[in-house]
């Protein structure tokens, strides 16, 4: 059996046993396959929880029951996002009121403290409910941050991965944190294992940045007015220069006004501006260098070569 396939059945079971039946049950059990179909990447909070497990024990029993908590979670903010941003309108949640899709949701963070209490040692539930609640007031706090800055001109790249940092590294560094407490690892690593997975968040994020803004027709970012890396690095590095900067706001406006359309031609002309003034190739270099912290973290820990491969690769994935 697969990795996912035994996250995918660790969730089934806990649904199955959660009191919940007809309808609602198989309403969660569509969001879940949604969120995981096929050709995307797949349970990837369970496997990032599974393989830093893995390099430090073999207590699977109880990694799978955090990863089964961990993915609603995740389910739950991605159905919040998606409703605040007004985004993939093809997902089930965006197919049906919004009122709906918002108790539904809720329903769904519930149930992953829910999935959370199985953990059967109490000293290790205290720990990882501990780290489950930060996460999500990190990542809440991060979330009003990015509202915020929505509503301003422009803001300073120190901002920006401050607001990362708390909204998308909270959940990596939560994840690692979790896997590593129950995996019985010295404690002595956990802050390391923190900032590692802050890090691959921060990573996650950067490339999302990148890719949606070179998907302005499906994606509401440039629309919402979100301060994304290419567009924070471009109107630092062009406010002395007014002609490029008129440019970019003149490539920008379509998305952000009501009724014009942003199609294709508009979004090549402005995937080549992005190129072209090295907003895409400073993303790849920061993505570098976060990567590069991420392996002298690994390196500076106290943990065998065997074990630095494994979570090496979490780096590369």
């Amino acid at each position: 059996m697969s990795r996912g396939q035994r996250i995918a059945g660790g969730i089934e079971r806990f649904l199955a046993n959660s009191g919940l039946a007809g309808d609602i049950l198989d309403t969660i059990l569509e969001w879940v396959r949604a969120e995981n179909k096929p050709g995307g990447k797949q349970y990837p909070w369970g496997n990032l929880l599974f393989t830093i497990g893995d390099a430090f024990g073999d207590r699977q029993e109880a990694i799978l029951q955090v990863a089964v908590a961990m993915e609603l979670y995740a389910l739950a903010a991605d159905i919040f996002d998606d409703i605040e941003d007004q985004d993939n309108n093809q997902l089930p949640w965006r197919t049906i009121p919004a009122t709906k899709a918002i108790n539904t949701a809720n329903l769904i963070l519930f149930l992953s403290f829910k999935a959370l209490a199985a953990i059967k040692d109490h000293a290790r539930y205290r720990q990882a409910n501990e780290i489950f609640q930060t996460m999500g007031i990190t990542a809440c706090h991060g979330q009003n941050q990015e509202f915020l800055y929505e509503k301003l001109d422009s803001i300073t790249i120190d901002q920006y991965f401050d607001a990362i940092g708390k909204k998308s590294g909270a959940l990596t560094a939560g994840a690692c944190k979790f896997a590593g407490v129950l995996a019985g690892c010295d404690a002595r690593l956990i802050p390391d294992l923190e900032k590692f997975g802050q890090n691959l968040g921060i990573i996650s994020q950067i490339k999302n940045d990148l890719q949606d803004l070179f998907q302005v027709e499906a994606k509401s970012d440039l629309k919402l007015g979100k301060k994304t890396l290419p567009l924070v690095y471009l109107a630092n590095i062009l406010k002395e220069n007014k002609e490029k900067t008129e440019e970019l706001n003149q490539l920008c406006s379509p998305a952000r006004r009501e009724f014009l359309e942003f199609g294709p031609t508009e979004t090549d002309r402005l995937r080549r501006f992005i190129i072209q003034e090295g907003a895409a190739h400073y993303c790849s270099v920061i993505c570098a260098y976060f990567k590069q912290e991420a392996v002298e973290i690994l390196d500076t820990m106290n943990i065998t070569e065997e074990q630095k491969r494994k979570l090496s690769t979490l780096v590369e994935n």
